[in-house]
């Protein structure tokens, strides 16, 4: 009887509560003030199987320059590195794969076997920040472009 009349004690709410404004991400952040710019720009992760190894290596870089890359291997605890690049090397990095066409590039649609899947996450590097996420496995076609300069700022940042 009880769970009855609290069952419909919650159905004669719910007209209630549908009515009432539901608070926004967007209203609840207005007042906020970026104090710390340290937005991520960009997630990078390169992961799979090979006949030969499980890999598994992420770069997060931010809007401040702080960048991480952290890589897991099957046979040991992993590591992880961190460098500084300055906020114009980033914003530079994030112009090239918006000129690049990252920002349009959907999934790579192919089938494979046996090589891992490289994922790119761009932010739009503010506070409120939209994203836009695209797979691919291999460097090449579309992909050529934008894969080529996360490789190179990899090389130039982690030697």
């Amino acid at each position: 009887k009880i769970t009855l009349a609290i069952g419909v004690l919650a159905l004669s709410l719910m007209p209630a509560l549908a009515d009432r404004p539901q608070p926004t991400l967007t209203s609840a952040l207005a007042g906020c003030e970026n104090t710390i710019l340290r937005e991520p720009v960009l997630v990078y992760e390169y992961a799979g199987s090979t006949l030969v190894a499980q890999i598994d290596r992420t770069l997060y870089v931010y809007a401040d320059g702080s960048l991480k890359l952290a890589e897991a291997e099957a046979d040991s605890l992993g590591h992880c590195l961190r460098a500084q690049a300055t906020p114009r090397e980033v914003a530079l990095l994030r112009q090239a794969l918006f000129d690049a066409g990252a920002m349009g590039l959907c999934d790579d649609q192919r089938r494979v076997m046996d090589v891992p899947l490289n994922t790119l996450t761009l932010f739009n590097g503010a506070q409120d920040a939209r994203a836009h996420t695209f797979s691919y496995w291999i460097g090449d076609g579309n992909y050529q472009a934008v894969d080529g300069l996360i490789q190179q700022f990899i090389v130039d940042k982690f030697p």
